[in-house]
């Protein structure tokens, strides 16, 4: 059977025609797409990337009753901004190369081009599901540098990189993490420093982090640490808790470094847009491509950064970095598990 000749003119006019008959099925895709950090965030929304937010630390306030006026307790705010990151897509087609691949492939099974639209096939079949696992990659790894956001990986701040500036010595933050010192996890020791690490988990945030994050690697290495020790993970269901807090253990798919980490329900965020929806913006033609735009906002944060609890390698610093900060947001004296 003779294929027909594909015209970039038809192309053009069917993705333009399928994407208004379909006019939510990028954001519909998008929102519910596998993505792991949106599983375990809520949203927060704003207009176009700045998210002002402030939280109160309030002394303690009750005393013995005089009948002298004796004042007590102060009242603080901090501030902090939350970033969401513009993303954008770019998406070249040749239908000349469509021609060889996709209806070679579709005539072969004896199917008529209406009973799958090259629109639907390239949207649905190859665009999105790309697009989807970059967002994962981006969400987990990615590092925002304006002099590179052009290439993959550069678009918005990662969870491994919003951790990183949160426990940085080299730039020390303005709100850092709550850091607790443990051992280089290792294939024999994981369960014990995991649950060392839940021990010295602040009293005022033990019983609200309900959730400890790790990478694949190191789920792996506690299952098997746990099982050569203990038999098998009674807690171990559709999800596998930690042994002392029973908190569940989330898996960052892509994620490389060791850290872990807790906070809590409300505190982690997907950061969207209120107004704007994932979208293709424009399909246009020029010489023998197809373009296709689209663009939408997309990060991740944390309300508090002080409300995070992060596993240190590096050294013994205990807290948020200075007996100040711990006293303040924990009652906490000291800096290292020792003092504290």
């Amino acid at each position: 059977m003779e294929i027909p000749t594909i015209e970039i003119d038809d192309v053009v006019k069917e993705l333009k025609t399928f994407l208004a008959n379909n006019p939510k099925l990028i954001s519909a895709s998008l929102n519910r797409s596998e993505i792991t950090l949106d599983k375990h965030t809520k949203p927060l929304t704003k207009i176009k990337g700045k998210f002002p937010q402030a939280h109160t630390l309030m002394t303690d306030v009750v005393q013995g009753f005089s009948t002298e006026w004796e004042e007590m307790g102060k009242l603080q705010i901090e501030h902090k901004i939350l970033t969401d990151f513009h993303q954008k897509v770019n998406y070249p087609i040749i239908p000349a190369d469509i021609l060889h691949s996709y209806f070679a492939e579709l005539y072969a099974e004896n199917k008529k081009k209406e009973e799958m639209p090259i629109s639907k096939y390239i949207i649905e079949n190859e665009l999105l599901p790309k697009v989807i696992d970059n967002i994962q990659t981006l969400s987990i790894s990615g590092t925002y540098d304006p002099e590179r956001k052009n290439e993959f990986g550069y678009s918005m701040d990662g969870i491994e990189t919003i951790l990183s500036k949160m426990v940085s010595r080299d730039t020390p933050p303005k709100h850092p993490a709550f850091e607790i010192p443990v051992n280089v996890f290792t294939d024999v020791n994981i369960v014990d420093e995991i649950t060392a690490w839940e021990r010295k988990l602040p009293r005022k945030l033990k019983r609200k982090i309900k959730k400890v994050f790790m990478s694949e690697n190191n789920f792996e290495r506690y299952v098997l640490d746990y099982e050569n020790k203990f038999g098998q993970n009674k807690f171990q269901g559709d999800v596998m808790k930690t042994r002392l807090g029973k908190r569940e253990i989330v898996i960052l798919d892509g994620m490389e470094s060791d850290v872990i980490f807790g906070t809590t329900e409300n505190n982690f965020r997907k950061l969207i847009d209120v107004f704007d929806e994932p979208r293709v913006t424009d399909v246009q033609k020029e010489n023998y491509k197809v373009k296709i735009f689209m663009e939408w906002w997309r990060g991740y944060d944390f309300l508090i950064n002080q409300m995070v609890v992060v596993s240190n390698f590096s050294d013994d610093r205990y807290g948020l970095g200075s007996s100040e900060l711990n006293q303040k947001y924990f009652g906490i004296n000291g800096v290292s598990p020792a003092t504290a």
